[in-house]
């Protein structure tokens, strides 16, 4: 009989814990495990809940009312609960404040957490502080914190003391990222993109934390004697005070935003170079995303990100909320295509030895077990 799993996040929005969460679910082995998916808030209308449909992958929506706790979405949960008694729980960001009573009181075997980001930045507010000072300071409960990278599992144990947390990188699907030149082409043409263009291209929500604005400012001044342009891939609060920005740049004709799409693959392939100048990140997939699609990345030395890139051979890393560095990154990798293409052939052997999926899924279902057996 297979083990029923819970994978329980806040929402299906476009983003790295959600994305790693949809990956989960379509690549655990269905001979030992029924995956199951739990947001916590309602639909979003997104790619991802598409992807779970199509795969027959129950998913589950609890209606939580954003900014406040709620006692409708914990009965839900209970009841969840009482229906698939899990053998697992593994919870994502504020998946784990509703989530964590539960899995005491129905005694589930094996209990994990992921954080995503920085402990620091995880800690939360009332309900989500007391939650993980009572899971990883004090081990009320034998939930296992998972890091996605080693910055982050050094966070965890400065903030909570917890020692050696299990450390899983963050995977992707990397075949579907390989480059296609025929695609490439293809996109372009359908978008009005000349095919000597250079693209650079950013993946992300429109929050603080991106730095779209450093990036644009940044955009504005390379200079290229070939068609340049920007694409932001994303949505967020932030979007029009960016798309504003760009305007009074003089740079609104050549920064394309996106929105939310389905077809990030096909961006990935018919771009150049990939950057990512965020403030803070944890193991962001977006940068495996544009490695495994061959692209050359910049993008601040932040988090899990050194990790990912690796050295100088696969990518730039600059410091955060350094406009010059940036630009002078940028512009290097505008002016020399064999360079381009020299650290996007690495960035792409790298990838596929590295990042694929199946590995970090392998790394869950041993945890799984492991726990599973033990309590």
């Amino acid at each position: 009989m297979r083990q029923v799993v819970f994978q329980i996040l806040y929402s299906l929005t476009v983003g790295g814990a959600e994305r790693l969460v949809v990956n989960l679910c379509l690549h655990l082995s269905r001979e030992r495990y029924q995956p199951v998916c739990i947001s916590l808030r309602e639909p979003q209308n997104t790619p991802y809940e598409q992807i779970l449909q199509n795969a027959g992958i129950p998913t589950h929506f609890l209606y939580k009312i954003e900014g406040k706790a709620d006692r409708q979405v914990y009965r839900r949960l209970d009841a969840l609960f009482r229906e698939y008694r899990p053998t697992v729980v593994h919870t994502h960001l504020l998946g784990l404040n509703y989530a964590y009573p539960l899995m005491l009181r129905y005694r589930t075997p094996a209990r994990v957490h992921t954080f995503h980001t920085l402990a620091q930045h995880e800690i939360g507010i009332r309900v989500g502080k007391l939650v993980r000072l009572l899971a990883f300071r004090y081990r009320i409960g034998g939930v296992v914190p998972v890091a996605i990278a080693d910055e982050v599992a050094r966070t965890i144990e400065h903030v909570y003391g917890y020692k050696n947390p299990p450390v899983i990188p963050n995977g992707i699907p990397t075949d579907e990222y390989a480059p296609n030149p025929e695609k490439r082409a293809q996109f372009r043409m359908a978008h009005g993109v000349e095919p000597h263009a250079i693209v650079i291209v950013h993946v992300g929500r429109f929050v603080e934390l991106k730095n779209h604005a450093l990036l644009l400012r940044a955009f504005a001044q390379l200079r290229c004697s070939q068609p340049l342009y920007l694409w932001l891939v994303g949505d967020g609060e932030l979007r029009p005070a960016m798309e504003q920005l760009a305007q009074e740049l003089g740079v609104a004709e050549r920064a394309r935003f996106w929105g939310i799409r389905a077809d990030v693959p096909d961006l990935l392939n018919a771009a150049d170079i990939f950057t990512l100048p965020s403030k803070y990140e944890g193991n962001p997939m977006s940068v495996m995303e544009a490695m495994a699609a061959g692209l050359p990345v910049v993008a601040t030395a932040v988090g899990g990100i050194p990790e990912l890139v690796g050295d100088a051979q696969t990518g730039v890393l600059i410091p955060v909320d350094c406009e010059s560095r940036l630009v002078q990154a940028l512009q290097t990798l505008v002016d020399s295509h064999e360079l381009r293409a020299q650290i996007g052939r690495a960035a792409l052997i790298r990838a596929r030895e590295r990042f694929d999926i199946r590995q970090t899924v392998r790394e869950y279902e041993a945890l799984y077990a492991n726990l599973a057996e033990r309590l």
